[in-house]
């Protein structure tokens, strides 16, 4: 495919100077082409695909990926990038997990665990990007909706219907538990809502089925647009099951909205025109209609009619002065085309099997810019590479054509642009070539039909489109049938690479296309060009570069870079920077360059490693200079389209899927297995933060927040961390009890012992702190269900060094505005574990320690503790070690192996039952020979099913291959 598109350039200036009608035309022609192939060049295009083991997930399974990044022209391996960003995002397009893994060759993958914890049960976008594809906007990221359904607890399923009467709605809703069941005579809160209005509020009571009718008028018109919806919370007694939101899906005709797209771009009195149109409902899918062109005399000009998820086209051509409009059947509504321009030029293109016909035609009502710039230049695009170039001369009136042969260009979109002498684009048209030359991919079982936990082998073999053995990477999943649910009309690497990558919005049932292709389907195909093809960049800036520079680097490795500089800011060259990380053990060191400037290069980063950074001087000393690192800011992205809830409406192979899950999860947790019964040994395992100063001993807390959840809350600081993940914590006023400064030794040694070590405002508030006391009758603080908060930071209480001189006679608010700056200025990466004392058990020997004389004065649990341990381990006290620096990047992925369990005779029937396995397979590594052939092995499960066999892949040429096949 590399040589095969490299030819096709040189061809496309063979073309130029061929129809260029003088020199300077065709050095102009020649500038067009050298300008295009410059800018791809410099800021070429990554293009990535992943692969996924299935189409939806439950909670407590492992979303795998295998992911191909490509060079967007000759979809070879990308080289550039070496890092990929993985994350999931949750309905409100917050990124509730975010992983980096390593490219190789083009190639990485990848697995994310579906815990509760971390990704709870709900609807996800899953986003994949390099650094250097945020360059290019977010629609070459990839993007796919992923369902998490829960397996287990009180959540409802709904079904619903709606069904719209003038304007009134009636709806009938059914409630099911997870496992079928209905919810008989739940009494139920409903809320109808319209957006952030709530439009009425119900008790009701669902019926033996678990249904009841639901009916409401719609607001007044003007409002027809609004998103409405119903919440049910179960408000039975003893029920703890979260509120489910159910959209409102009416699809009202009257709200269909239309938009008319001429093919060039725009209408041009006296052209023919063909104008594709597409008609989106309310849910935001494509819906079929029908109507008529009128023009202002109301005389019917053309008649419309959708053909594949709301598109269509319809010719007419248009007249200078007129206006047009559509009226379409059964709506009281006019939508109106684009306006008629005077003058101007309008593109065509046709296909037939083996060429294009392109027609450029002109107005006879020229406008004086055509006159005074007669000549134009039509430039033929695929994948940023031009393969086709030539001057257009309007000499005479009529219009230009030419026929183009389509083995100019490779499989996939071509992009013509009409463009004037003043390098703007007056036309641009997009067709879909296909050639049919994908790979040719086979699956071969070794047995017609297989039973429970029999040996499963395929045999893959790949050949080019002229049967040549093809050597390549591919990746396989195979699924269940009775609990996943594939369709060959979704997404796949050869409709996402060659087609939807290059398309802007929602592309429905995108195979489509790809599978048995039909005259009627290639229509379908360009009627989707005419209406979601959209342009790169802007022709003003290839022919001045200088517009548009790369905001983001890529990144071919794990780099750590930044600089250092004096107290005043100045860089310093020549200074020794140190890296430690412990998990890998690294210990690496560099030079800063004369801009103060350092860089740690292919740095390998698992999991959750922080790293510290340390300048030294030339003795290896450690120096009071700033450390600063370079940081990317994560990548910003739009919401993703609203979709109907995982639990409304769900198919009886979702639903299936579930109940295998959970009922899956059961056997294995009731399994006893086979052999000689031991007696049962209970292991009571506490969470313990590694040195900490808790005086209960280890794991004694009412809440414990260890490591793992700080790793995850990044930078956040220990202020918000604690309002976050600690419940009931306020800011309120209250009379404290008296407590005097300096009454705890275990303080007042520490403070001693290390007052040396202080800088001069430290020891001197340390001292102040020892030595003075306080009592004052009302101020404002941390509290927790009524008690006051006390932060122990390293087994020293903050408050001791709270000073009288803080407070004021009435309302002490600078106890608070004292605390907050030391809970702002420790964040997550700074801890190690945080544990609250709140119940009297845990409260009562941080009583005795920090507040003797609470006995006295009758205020038994008045207290609430929360103890810090930092990484430091020294304290409250703000000191930051100078030219030092702790980064904690995102985290790197390793892949797990998939589990597949190996049955042999021995161990076929132990534990029957328990294997329900609903991806059977998976294998993101498949490489075939230099014969073309592969083979895959594995068990089948204890479920009766069909499977369905997916591979995809490249031969890391250009060329890609699909196949999706049933076995039994």
């Amino acid at each position: 495919m590399y040589k095969y598109l490299r030819s096709l350039f040189l061809v496309s200036l063979i073309m130029g100077i061929t129809y260029a009608a003088s020199g300077q035309i065709t050095a102009a022609l020649k500038k067009h082409v050298v300008a295009i192939t410059s800018m791809r060049e410099r800021l070429p295009v990554e293009k990535l695909y992943l692969q996924l083991d299935k189409p939806y997930y439950a909670t407590g399974d492992t979303l795998r990926f295998k992911a191909y990044l490509l060079n967007g022209d000759f979809l070879t391996p990308s080289i550039r990038s070496g890092l990929l960003y993985v994350e999931m995002a949750n309905e409100n397009n917050i990124t509730a997990k975010r992983i980096m893994v390593q490219v190789n060759s083009g190639l990485a993958w990848g697995d994310i665990a579906l815990t509760e914890k971390e990704l709870p049960h709900g609807n996800y976008t899953l986003r994949a990007y390099t650094n250097w594809m945020r360059n290019f906007g977010e629609e070459y990221v990839f993007k796919k909706q992923i369902y998490i359904s829960a397996i287990s607890g009180n959540e409802m399923l709904v079904k619903a219907n709606f069904a719209q009467k003038n304007n009134k709605v009636e709806s009938v809703l059914q409630f099911t538990a997870l496992d079928g069941r209905p919810a008989r005579l739940k009494q139920l809160e409903l809320k109808i809502m319209q957006g952030n209005k709530n439009l009425s509020r119900d008790k009701v009571t669902t019926g033996l089925d678990g249904s009841l009718e639901v009916n409401f008028e719609l607001p007044s018109s003007e409002n027809a647009k609004n998103n409405f919806f119903i919440t049910a919370q179960d408000i039975t007694k003893g029920t703890t099951a979260a509120a489910v939101s159910i959209p409102i899906i009416l699809n009202r005709l009257e709200n269909t909205d239309v938009q008319f797209m001429p093919e060039g771009g725009s209408l041009v009195a006296g052209i023919k025109t063909k104008v594709g149109f597409k008609a989106i409902g309310e849910d935001g899918k494509g819906t079929a209609i029908a109507g008529s062109i009128v023009d202002s005399r109301q005389q019917v000009i053309a008649l419309f009619k959708t053909s594949h998820a709301g598109m269509g086209s319809f010719e007419f051509t248009p007249n200078a002065g007129e206006t047009y409009t559509a009226k379409i059947n059964g709506i009281n509504k006019i939508y109106h085309l684009p306006v008629v321009n005077l003058g101007g030029t309008a593109l065509s293109i046709t296909s037939t099997n083996d060429s294009l016909r392109i027609t450029v035609n002109r107005s006879t009502a020229t406008t004086s810019a055509v006159i005074t710039a007669p000549i134009y230049y039509l430039i033929g695009q695929s994948r940023g590479v031009v393969c086709y170039a030539q001057a257009i001369s309007f000499d005479k009136n009529g219009p230009v054509a030419a026929t183009v042969a389509t083995s100019l260009f490779p499989t996939g979109i071509a992009r013509f642009s009409l463009i004037n002498a003043e390098h703007q684009p007056v036309n641009e048209r997009q067709v879909f070539i296909n050639h049919e030359d994908e790979l040719n991919l086979s699956i071969t079982t070794n047995k017609l039909t297989y039973t429970l936990r029999d040996s499963v082998a395929l045999a893959i073999t790949v050949k080019d489109k002229d049967g040549k053995p093809v050597k390549g990477n591919f990746s396989l999943a195979v699924t269940d049938n009775s609990q996943v649910k594939t369709d060959s009309l979704s997404s796949n690497i050869l409709n996402n690479l060659l087609l939807t990558d290059d398309l802007k919005g929602n592309i429905e049932e995108p195979g489509y296309y790809f599978v048995n292709v039909t005259p009627q389907k290639a229509t379908d195909l360009d009627n989707l060009l005419l209406t979601q093809g959209w342009i790169a960049y802007d022709w003003k800036e290839i022919f001045y570069p200088e517009r548009l520079q790369p905001q983001f680097a890529a990144e071919k490795e794990f780099n750590i870079n930044g600089t250092v500089s004096n107290v005043f800011g100045k860089p310093l060259g020549k200074m020794n920077v140190l890296v430690f990380a412990n998990h890998p053990e690294i210990i690496e060191d560099v030079l800063t360059d004369k801009n103060g400037r350092y860089n740690f290069k292919g740095l390998v980063q698992v999991d959750t490693a922080i790293f510290k950074l340390q300048a030294r001087n030339r003795n290896g000393k450690e120096v009071n200079v700033q450390l600063n690192v370079d940081k990317v800011k994560s990548a910003v992205f739009n919401p993703a389209p609203t979709i109907t809830p995982w639990y409304i409406n769900s198919d009886s192979i979702r639903l299936n899927n579930n109940r295998t899950k959970a009922a899956q999860i059961k056997a294995i947790a009731n399994y006893n297995g086979d052999g000689h019964m031991l007696n049962e040994v209970i292991i009571k395992e506490k969470r313990s933060i590694i040195g900490s100063k808790n005086l209960n001993g280890p794991g004694e807390a009412d809440q414990i927040i260890d490591q793992e959840e700080l790793d995850k809350a990044g930078k956040m600081t220990l202020h918000d961390l604690l309002l976050m993940k600690i419940k009931g914590i306020y800011l309120g006023g209250f009379t404290p009890p008296r407590r005097e400064y300096g009454q705890s030794l275990q303080i007042q040694g520490y403070i001693k012992k290390d007052l040396m070590s202080l800088s001069p405002t430290e020891a001197a508030i340390a001292t102040n702190a020892i030595t003075h006391g306080r009592h004052k009758p009302w101020r404002q603080s941390y509290l927790l269900g009524g008690k006051e908060i006390c932060y122990v930071i390293d087994g020293i209480d903050l408050d001791f060094f709270y000073n009288d001189s803080f407070e004021v006679p009435t309302y002490d608010t600078k106890r608070f505005m004292f605390m907050k700056p030391y809970l702002d200025y420790f964040t997550a990466e700074d801890i190690t574990g945080i544990e609250l004392m709140s119940s009297e058990r845990h409260t009562s020997l941080y009583d005795n320690e920090f507040e003797p004389d609470k006995a006295r004065m009758g205020r038994s649990n008045a207290f609430a503790y929360i103890e810090i341990t930092t990484r430091s381990k020294k304290g409250p006290f703000m000191q930051v070690t100078p030219g030092t620096y702790l980064y904690k990047a995102t985290p790197f992925s390793l892949a797990k192996q998939f589990y597949s369990p190996k049955y042999t005779v021995k161990n076929k029937t132990t534990a029957v039952g328990t294997d329900m396995r609903s991806t059977l397979f998976w294998e993101p590594n498949v490489i075939t020979d230099g014969d073309g052939k592969a083979t895959i092995s594995f068990f089948s499960a204890d479920k009766p099913s069909a499977y369905t066999v997916i591979v995809e892949g490249t031969d890391q040429n250009g060329n890609l291959g699909y196949k999706r096949q049933k076995i039994n």
